[in-house]
């Protein structure tokens, strides 16, 4: 056996490195902010599976895109964006599936979430999109207490939103981030 573990150590050390790899961004809920461009509570009114075909001809990445219709969670503005993560199935067993992409669960049409999500013109292939930041690190579901309050779901730490969160606090801690984060730029920058 002892001799045997020289073998399986190359293949630990690289399963070990593929794990790293497919680990999401750690983002506390003022890093997203600032690397976000909204974020977006509301329900997913549309879901579709697109193909974009690469420039050399050969094979094609498929995007999994959500349409969703509600509030910007800063300003409280009315909106229905579009966000895209890469990965996807097409009929024929065409596309990807992607280690992540939300759960098939979170984006099911009709769902309440909260999605972060920052422009792209190119999120691969050439698709210029709203690209959901962090892919599934980047949508939180919400639901509703028995007070009727909008709960934010947390997903625990390394996630913007760790624990559950009423919305309107998030929303609060989300203006006096946006609002640092402003004042930050202001002074680094002069303008």
């Amino acid at each position: 056996m002892r001799h045997r573990l020289h073998l399986l150590l190359p293949i630990i050390v690289l399963g070990f490195a593929a794990l790293a790899e497919a680990s999401i961004e750690r983002l506390t809920l003022r890093q997203m902010i600032a690397k976000s461009d909204a974020g977006l509570v509301g329900e997913i009114i549309a879901t579709k599976v697109i193909a974009v075909p690469l420039d050399d001809g050969g094979d094609e990445l498929t995007f999994t895109e959500l349409t969703i219709e509600g509030a910007d969670l800063i300003t409280g503005d009315a909106v229905t964006v579009t966000v895209s993560y890469p990965g996807g199935v097409l009929p024929g067993d065409r596309g990807s599936y992607n280690s992540e992409a939300p759960s098939q669960d979170d984006v099911k049409l009709g769902n309440r979430v909260l999605a972060f999500y920052t422009w792209t013109d190119n999120l691969g292939g050439g698709h210029a999109t709203n690209e959901l930041h962090a892919w599934h690190g980047g949508l939180f579901r919400t639901f509703t207490d028995k007070q009727g309050r909008v709960v934010v779901q947390g997903r625990g730490p390394g996630y913007a939103v760790s624990r559950n969160m009423r919305l309107a606090d998030l929303g609060d801690l989300a203006r006096a981030h946006r609002k640092s984060l402003d004042a930050e730029a202001e002074r680094t920058t002069g303008k």
